[in-house]
């Protein structure tokens, strides 16, 4: 019995004592009450529709999450959601530098591995396909199918891609990327003007979605950005803006689990 308890006595140590390793480590990314409460839940989430007064402030202080930021033009938008995640990996998936990097970077721009993923639906309090067709194309007119570019470094590569989705509709979106030594990134925006049904929504350029994977080797600090500017419609505004909010949230799934496959 003494043995049981010493043991639980010493893993708890340890835990305690790898809690307080990256909570320092994240300092350098963050204020350390923001570290702190991360460790604490694994993930926060920040977010807002048309309340003045309230911005992203979840972005850790990393070049490509600072790009993230930047990417808007105009006035600030009246919708925006922000979660920043700690995920830790699996002793077999502990990998630091370029060879996880090079893993994440062939991830995030295999575009046709989003169709199929789901998503919370509030509307209809249960799960949903956000993406029922997803590719990368060879531009905005042909539209031709292309294999996904899973090759090279993905720094200063545009990808335009073809998404199906089951609430607005088939469009084409513009993926930017950015990669360093130690983290990737894509920026995209809405190439074309979404509608749903025949009520127009967005302009082009108007729903940008972010998505930061910093490799902190034994972690991956994941800052996800989902910004819109969209009519206010009666009756279709809570639906919206709900929509976008539960997507933000699936991209994020969609990384872990396709990471978790790897």
């Amino acid at each position: 019995m003494k043995r049981i308890v010493a043991v639980l006595a010493c893993s708890a140590v340890v835990m305690i004592a790898s809690a307080e390793d990256i909570q320092l480590r994240l300092a350098a990314y963050m204020p350390a009450s923001l570290a702190e409460e991360l460790v604490a839940k694994g993930s926060l989430q920040n977010g807002a529709y048309r309340q003045k007064g309230i911005s992203p402030r979840l972005a850790p202080s990393t070049p490509l999450s600072k790009e993230a930021l930047s990417f808007w033009d105009g006035k600030d938008p009246p919708f925006f959601s922000e979660t920043l995640t700690l995920y830790k990996k699996s002793g077999r998936q502990s990998v630091a530098g370029p060879k996880d990097r090079a893993t994440v970077s062939a991830l995030l721009r295999s575009i046709s591995k989003l169709q199929g993923i789901e998503y919370f639906s509030h509307s209809r309090n249960k799960m949903r396909t956000l993406y029922d067709k997803a590719y990368a194309v060879d531009g905005l007119t042909g539209k031709k199918r292309v294999p996904d570019p899973l090759y090279g470094s993905a720094d200063g590569l545009t990808v335009h891609a073809l998404l199906k989705d089951l609430t607005f509709g088939e469009y084409v979106y513009m993926y930017r990327y950015r990669e360093t030594d130690d983290s990737v990134a894509f920026y995209s925006s809405n190439e074309q003007t979404m509608n749903y049904a025949i009520i127009k929504v967005l302009d082009p350029g108007r729903l940008r979605i972010s998505l930061v994977v910093q490799d902190l080797g034994d972690y991956f600090l994941v800052y996800s950005l989902t910004r819109a500017e969209f009519a206010a419609i009666p009756g279709l505004e809570g639906k919206i803006n709900n929509s976008f909010s539960s997507r933000a949230n699936a991209i994020y799934g969609w990384f872990i689990k396709e990471y978790e496959k790897r």
